[in-house]
């Protein structure tokens, strides 16, 4: 059983009389600035100001002076002035009945299991009893036989009403989700030939329920970088993407996935003249998806790769993320709890800006939402391999993990969050001993409303010792620490930020511009030409023409400093063409 509502034009096409109408919700305007008030009284406390020419619906019933409203973009229901409110179309009632699948054995109630597959927030009102769901949530209910008032909301958007009656003794699915601008509602059954009984020795016939899931879902955090899959679309959880990447290089830059300003050549080693174009695939990605029910919540596992490794004729199929979480814990490689995915920003190039903290690596995960709040809290033990200038003497395999742990601060307009790194660098000194000296880093990252959801401002500073191999334009350059000519280990200090402002147009165009720098100190007796600093910026395009297709430009510049002051420049213009699976 299928229901259609739309979000505009589910009003009927003609007004029905007014005798009828009364107990019917009505598509209706306000006609003057007006208090909607909690009580049908001008003595009750006021709610909100409704100012004119505000959509609301309406339930007019008898002649009272105040009307009761419901003003859909809020969410809020009061009584406002019955003459300040011009009453229009009347709202569609929806009644669901599926009766047909009653169990032999009475069990005096009906199990409604509710999902949401809408890829939004959604309320869902069963006899005035209110349920929130989250995005792809599901929650299993277990209430009486019979008829019951239903109400389906979301911010925005028209709320579908009406009864819902389910049968004694059955089991339903009842799936809200979305095509394009309409919400849809999906009533079925659960048929099963015989009611599941046990036999015990007095002969009672008693009923064998399966326990129901117990898990607070609404604390379990959700980690996603603008580049990573979006959720399966097909029911096989399947996801993916097929992206071809254009590139051309003004200064010949050798990597053609990702721009690093520390690989700029320097000095007589610059390369001015040397330009060049390249298309092709090798970004594409796969990613499988399993969802169990377990006793107490749901194991969730996920498996994704695509085809960047190797070099750019070899186009290897890579291992990008391998994690199973559960309620609360997540194990596996997946993005390291010293990054903030919603702080970075969404850029065309695959690395994002120079002074990111973006690594996948192994760990075993704590996270979850504090309290009643949506602020969230995180910690992990994490791989804790490290690279050094010179791996000849030194083990890079090390005896203690790394210790991760965050804090986000959510906030009407954005969240900020704060994250500290503790680790220990263990090597062979000169006299072939176990040395052990202590990392340390701390990443302060948010995101920012400018004064409307159409100008975001994301940013993020980083401080540590040892702990170049988080900074995103230090990855696999062994830059954790250098051992010196006479022996030593010299572990230097790392420092970067970056700022991005993004702007939407349109709801499927938008742009941002970021910058950013990184900082790493020298040792007195390193190299002049040494790595010292880079400096990064980009801006960026995006046009999302449909559901599964986008197209982003974007124009990179980077600059490289060496110790000795020398520098060295290179930009690249850069697209692609992505289609999800």
């Amino acid at each position: 059983m299928r229901f259609v509502i739309q979000r505009y034009s589910f009003i009927l096409l003609f007004l029905l009389s007014s005798s009828a109408v009364f107990g019917q919700w009505m598509n209706a305007e306000v006609n003057k600035d007006v208090y909607l008030r909690d009580y049908a009284d001008q003595n009750g406390r006021v709610i909100m100001s409704m100012e004119k020419g505000r959509g609301v619906l309406a339930l007019p019933i008898g002649d009272e002076a105040y009307i009761r409203i419901w003003d859909y973009s809020t969410g809020k229901r009061g009584y406002a002035y019955r003459s300040f409110i011009n009453l229009q179309d009347t709202l569609m009632k929806a009644d669901l009945k599926e009766l047909s699948n009653a169990g032999t054995l009475p069990r005096g109630g009906t199990t409604l299991h509710i999902e949401n597959e809408h890829p939004q927030n959604i309320n869902v009102e069963i006899d005035q009893i209110p349920y929130y769901l989250q995005p792809y949530q599901e929650i299993t209910l277990r209430i009486k036989k019979g008829k019951h008032g239903l109400w389906i909301s979301r911010d925005g958007a028209y709320p579908f009403w009406g009864n819902i009656e389910l049968a004694d003794s059955a089991e339903y699915v009842f799936k809200i989700g979305s095509v394009d601008e309409t919400l849809t509602a999906d009533l079925s059954p659960i048929i099963t030939t015989q009611d599941t009984i046990r036999m015990e020795y007095h002969h009672v016939d008693t009923v064998d329920v399966t326990p129901k899931v117990k898990i607070d879902t609404a604390k379990i955090v959700e980690n996603k970088h603008p580049q990573d899959l979006e959720r399966a679309k097909s029911k096989v959880g399947l996801r993916g993407f097929v992206q071809l990447n254009g590139i051309f290089d003004f200064n010949g830059m050798s990597d053609v996935d990702r721009f690093i300003p520390v690989e700029i050549p320097v000095g007589d080693m610059r390369n001015t003249t040397d330009r060049g174009f390249y298309l092709g695939a090798r970004q594409s990605r796969i990613g499988f998806s399993s969802r169990i029910k377990a006793k107490t919540g749901y194991l969730n596992l996920y498996v994704e790769g695509d085809f960047a490794g190797g070099n750019t004729n070899e186009m290897f199929f890579r291992l990008r993320q391998a994690y199973a979480d559960y309620g609360y814990f997540t194990v596996g490689q997946t993005w390291s709890t010293f990054s903030d995915l919603e702080a970075t920003p969404l850029t065309v190039d695959r690395e994002g800006p120079n002074s990111s903290v973006l690594i996948r690596q192994g760990m075993i995960r704590f996270e979850k939402k504090v309290g009643e709040s949506d602020n969230e809290f995180a910690v992990a033990v994490e791989t804790p391999t490290i690279g050094f200038s010179d791996s000849v003497a030194i083990d890079q395999r090390q005896p203690v993990p790394d210790v991760i742990s965050r804090y986000k601060l959510k906030t009407e307009d954005g969240h900020v969050q704060i994250a500290g790194l503790f680790r220990v660098l263990s090597y062979n000194n000169t006299s072939n001993s176990i040395t052990h000296t202590v990392g340390y880093g701390v990443n302060i990252s948010g995101k920012k409303n400018l004064g409307s959801d159409d100008n975001i401002l994301f940013y993020q500073g980083i401080y540590g010792k040892g702990i170049s191999r988080y900074v995103r334009s230090f990855r696999n350059h062994n830059f954790d620490a250098f051992e010196s000519p006479t022996g030593e280990i010299f572990i230097p200090h790392t420092a970067g930020g970056y700022l991005s402002i993004e702007h939407h147009w349109s709801e499927k165009i938008f742009s941002n511009i970021t910058c950013g720098i990184t900082w790493l100190q020298t040792a007195e007796w390193q190299a002049e030409d040494s790595y010292q600093s880079s400096y990064y910026g980009s801006f960026n395009s995006y046009w999302f023409a449909f559901d599964r297709m986008q197209l982003g430009l974007g124009y990179i510049y980077g600059v490289r400093r060496n110790k000795n002051n020398e520098s060295g420049y290179a930009s690249r213009l850069q697209m692609y063409i992505r289609y999800d699976i």
